[in-house]
């Protein structure tokens, strides 16, 4: 025998009478579950960890290498030695980016909403800073999306200050948008800590003056060096943006500084002056 444990009213049309009509209870209608982890959730954990062992073996790989060449002795010893820990590098790099895409991929198919942050925020953390990362030139507007992920899931993480600070700043640059991008931090700026805003204002500035503001670009570069104190101490991290700031006072905005060097590539060496009225695009570079 059916048992009917919920019952509906419905107004007849005919005669305006009130009828009862039994609805059985697994009619009825329910809220929307949260989706549960699966065996996609479960193959991106699994990918983690190999990513997680990877990194462990090629770091002793290359410590090893690097052992040999510095106990070499004798010139030819240490040239042999060199080549066979340069050697390891790049075949220990090209493990770790296997293994990283591996572990991006497997993430990527999982969905997202159903992790549970409690048990797997590690995991999380690091699916959406790599597949940001990885998205970053080819596809800003996806890297912007994992980053937003990152800071609204797990806002408190690890890893969240330097995607706020970093990270998502530098994405929604490429974006190309500026205007979005110049709304978004001016609230990340509002939302950093006194560690985080000096970096973020200057990407503020560095905004305004790819979209033709110099002065106002000027004026928020002033107002980052505020935020910087005189007193540092060595492992500031506001030490670096206060690096780059100065340089984008002294010059943004300002005539180029003159450029006498003897060695150039692709072009006989002059002075810059000399391409006054021309647009240059100075590609300056070094090796360590």
């Amino acid at each position: 025998m059916k048992r009917w444990t919920l019952f509906a009213l419905t107004l007849s049309l005919l005669g305006g009478a009130v009828t009862v009509m039994p609805v059985r209870a697994d009619e009825a209608p329910r809220a929307a579950e949260a989706p549960k982890m699966d065996e996609g959730h479960a193959a991106a954990i699994k990918a983690y960890e190999r990513y997680q062992a990877v990194q462990k073996t090629s770091s002793a790989a290359r410590a090893e290498a690097l052992k040999v060449y510095r106990e070499a002795k004798g010139e030819e010893a240490q040239k042999v030695a060199l080549e066979k820990y340069q050697a390891v590098v790049e075949e220990q790099n090209a493990r770790v980016e296997a293994a990283r895409d591996e572990f991006v991929s497997a993430f990527d198919k999982a969905n997202l909403d159903a992790w549970d942050l409690k048990a797997h925020a590690e995991v999380v953390e690091m699916g959406l800073l790599m597949s940001g990362s990885l998205k970053q030139e080819s596809d800003p507007k996806g890297a912007v999306h994992c980053y937003e992920k990152l800071l609204e899931k797990l806002p408190k993480s690890r890893l969240a200050g330097v995607v706020r600070s970093n990270y998502l700043p530098a994405a929604l640059m490429m974006t190309g948008d500026y205007e979005a991008a110049q709304v978004r931090v001016e609230a990340l700026v509002k939302e950093g800590d006194e560690m985080q805003r000096p970096g973020l204002t200057t990407t503020l500035g560095d905004i305004k003056a790819v979209k033709g503001d110099l002065e106002g670009a000027q004026k928020t570069y002033a107002e980052a060096l505020k935020l910087i104190p005189a007193d540092l101490e060595k492992n500031d991290v506001r030490a670096s943006a206060k690096r780059y700031l100065e340089p984008r006072i002294a010059l943004i905005g300002k005539p180029a500084p003159e450029i006498n060097s003897k060695h150039w590539l692709g072009a006989e060496a002059t002075a810059l002056s000399a391409m006054k009225g021309t647009v240059l695009l100075i590609d300056v570079w070094a090796t360590w």
